[in-house]
């Protein structure tokens, strides 16, 4: 997942300008949104498109502890490390087609 292209020239701009901070900040807000919008999508998926957890309600705070049914493989991430997989990923999906980011 990610917030779009816009991210690494938002930061590479800050960079430029010597502001290293504003670079990271921008880099890591992106990785924030990323995530919550990634976490938001596996909750409706639980919730409404498959159903399986219709009356899923958790806080914030509980969701760091992974209490739901169900996983939520990500290529990159320590459960499925292999980034190469993104590429299979994306073309079975059409998701640069789709959503317009690689």
């Amino acid at each position: 997942m990610t917030t779009g292209p816009e991210e690494q020239a938002i930061a590479d701009r800050y960079k430029a300008e010597g502001d290293d901070f504003s670079a990271i900040l921008v880099q890591a807000l992106a990785d924030r949104f990323a995530e919550a919008l990634a976490e938001m999508l596996h909750q409706r998926v639980r919730r409404d498109y498959w159903g399986y957890a219709p009356q899923e309600s958790f806080a914030p705070a509980e969701l760091v502890a992974e209490p739901y049914e169900g996983i939520r493989p990500a290529p990159g991430y320590p459960a499925q490390p292999d980034h190469t997989e993104k590429e299979t990923l994306f073309a079975l999906l059409g998701a640069t087609e789709a959503t317009g980011s690689s």
